[in-house]
């Protein structure tokens, strides 16, 4: 089964009420458990988004309940099958994506995408008027947009913001945690701490392939010495073993909360048939010198 595709109709709202999340609810949560390194500004990044951002406090990022997009939800309200956007919106959630009809960092397509698609979409869905502010970030073209309703009422929060590829960031109103993610976002290919979060993404790779090579002793020898003192070779054998069907999948490394010190990846274990479901794990790593070691995972059982 391939990964869902989002359509303009659905980007643009992150916009629209009506999509609902049970498909993206087949892949099994495991990510709702506060898995947040310890460091105080936690970010999550987003492989396939191609940015980053600081996590709210008592948040949680998942890039995995829906395909193509991060949801940040509070710990207190994790999503639930059959929700709405709308539903997720009400219970504080912010959505990040990027914007798939834009490319190349293009500032004139840009500014014509906010104006002509995504503040028009806007007006439409919500019947009602606009309110388009122009803005600049790190160097970077940014525009804020909000549906207004009666008096002036904001209906929609949204950020739009131009990197190399243009992200959109929406969220019921001005709270707090939107203000977060929207003032942190970053573009991955120029952020500061791409090198060190390219590192970390190329260790779990190679732990990932040694996981579907079910290699307990090349695992344990380039772990960290607390997995090693909690996991022998052999109950990591037994583990494994328990998975076997599920790391026959491919595995897709869809992002991950990074602080410096530990970086805990969201996999996916793409269905190879129309009668299977994608799955999801995690994998957590820790920075032990210059080196990103295996610290602890969760696979799903076969």
């Amino acid at each position: 089964m391939k990964r869902l595709h989002i359509s303009r109709k659905i980007y643009l709202p992150l916009l629209v009420l009506a999509l609902v999340l049970a498909a993206g609810l087949a892949y099994k949560q495991f990510w709702y458990k506060s898995v947040k390194p310890a460091g105080l500004d936690s970010k999550y990044v987003s492989f396939g988004g191609g940015y980053l951002f600081s996590v709210p406090a008592n948040y949680i990022a998942n890039g995995i309940v829906m395909p193509g997009v991060t949801i940040v939800y509070p710990e207190a309200s994790p999503p639930k099958d059959g929700q709405s956007l709308n539903d997720l919106y009400s219970n504080g959630t912010v959505a990040v994506q990027p914007i798939g009809e834009l490319k190349d960092d293009n500032p004139e397509a840009f500014n014509a995408y906010v104006k002509d698609v995504l503040a028009a979409d806007l007006r439409k869905t919500f019947e009602g008027a606009t309110d388009l502010r122009p803005a600049e970030q790190k160097n970077v073209v940014a525009a804020e947009i909000f549906a207004l309703g009666e008096g002036g009422k904001r209906l929609r929060a949204n950020y739009a913001i131009n990197f190399t590829q243009p992200v959109l960031v929406a969220a019921l109103d001005y709270s707090e945690a939107f203000k977060i993610v929207e003032f942190t976002v970053e573009d991955l290919k120029k952020s500061s701490l791409k090198s060190d979060i390219d590192q970390a993404a190329q260790a779990t790779k190679e732990i990932a392939q040694k996981l579907q090579k079910q290699n307990s002793a090349e695992l344990t020898k380039n772990a960290t010495t607390k997995f090693q003192n909690q996991m022998t070779e052999e109950q990591l054998t037994d583990t494994l073993n328990k998975s076997s069907q599920n790391l026959l999948r491919p595995i897709n490394i869809v992002g991950g909360l990074y602080d410096g010190k530990f970086f805990v990846a969201q996999l996916v274990f793409e269905a190879k048939t129309g009668a299977e479901q994608p799955t999801s794990g995690i994998l957590s790593l820790q920075k032990v010198g210059k080196t990103w070691k295996l610290d602890g995972f969760q696979l799903p059982q076969s």
